[in-house]
């Protein structure tokens, strides 16, 4: 099987642009940097290889030399020190060792961490500095959308997240009790995670809550549009009414008008400080249809009951 090429390692093409070729390493050097792969000789033998292929690759010069002779480009100048193999005397272990710092020359007086080298190439993908000491990992931003009842209860979800090496991984995130439409929950240490054994970022995690059937939050508080007969708000009684911990018993005196809104204490979203919100129900008066001559006759009755017009308070224009 023939040798892959550098820009197959990188798996970029051979007109792929400087930062195109950045990219790529940056996605991979990430992936199988030892620190990321402890013991996994196979991941430190491809992290020594893509950086190989990256410092070649990098340098306008040596990249013109290997696209015209290949490899053989270097068989007597050397991109880090002497001798036929290019890369024979350069020190890989600087990057896959957390102490390796070493500016001791090479076989060929080149020394390791000057303009150019791998420290250069770390210190730009990395952000400033050798990866030789524990550091956090990044913060991840994410969203996810629950249903109605699962913000209003509290939850325990399992999330599958994409890391920045383009892995996957799952993590269980509890949301709490009364989590609101469009909150933020930040979960301690559910982020990247870091290198040199240094913890792990942070997840923020944006909530969205699917709208219910019926019921309406606002706030700490919840409201429906409660449906009842003719002869419910007429006579008066007892009634059953929906809130988001069960069906509870009430009354609705007689006399009972369309649109009047009555309020069940505690009954609504668990409060921060404690306790709960409270319900409310807005009654809405339902009439039958297609009503027999007799049934007529009964409305008949009841419309001579009322004293005055009930638009009578209504102006007819403005």
């Amino acid at each position: 099987m023939a040798e892959k090429t550098y820009y197959e390692i990188l798996g970029v093409p051979k007109t792929a642009s400087e930062d195109d070729i950045k990219k790529a390493y940056r996605k991979l050097a990430k992936k199988h940097h030892p620190d990321v792969n402890k013991g996994n000789k196979d991941a430190e033998n491809k992290f020594k290889e893509l950086s190989e292929a990256y410092a070649v690759l990098s340098d306008k010069e040596k990249r013109d030399q290997y696209d015209r002779l290949g490899k053989e480009a270097f068989g007597g100048q050397n991109p880090f020190a002497g001798g036929q193999n290019p890369f024979a005397g350069f020190d890989f272990g600087q990057f896959t060792n957390a102490r390796s710092r070493s500016t001791r020359s090479t076989g060929g007086g080149a020394r390791r961490g000057s303009t150019g080298g791998f420290t250069d190439i770390f210190s730009d993908l990395f952000g400033g500095a050798m990866p030789d000491e524990p550091q956090r990992g990044t913060d991840v931003e994410a969203e996810t959308t629950i249903d109605f009842r699962d913000a209003i209860l509290g939850t325990t979800l399992e999330l599958s997240m994409s890391r920045p090496d383009g892995s996957r991984t799952s993590v269980k995130v509890k949301i709490p009790e009364g989590v609101a439409d469009g909150q933020k929950l930040r979960l301690r240490g559910k982020g990247s995670p870091g290198m040199m054994g240094g913890p792990a970022g942070d997840l923020n995690l944006t909530i969205h809550v699917r709208p219910h059937s019926f019921f309406e939050r606002r706030g700490d508080d919840i409201y429906i549009d409660l449906p009842v007969t003719v002869g419910e708000a007429i006579r008066g009684g007892e009634i059953e009414v929906p809130t988001i911990h069960g069906p509870v018993r009430a009354r609705i005196p007689a006399g009972t008008q369309g649109g009047q809104t009555f309020r069940l204490t505690g009954k609504g979203v668990r409060k921060k400080s404690g306790g709960n919100g409270d319900h409310y129900y807005r009654v809405q008066i339902t009439v039958p249809r297609d009503l027999p001559p007799e049934a007529i006759a009964a409305v008949e009755q009841i419309e001579s009951q009322y004293k005055e017009k009930p638009r009578s308070s209504l102006k007819t224009a403005l």
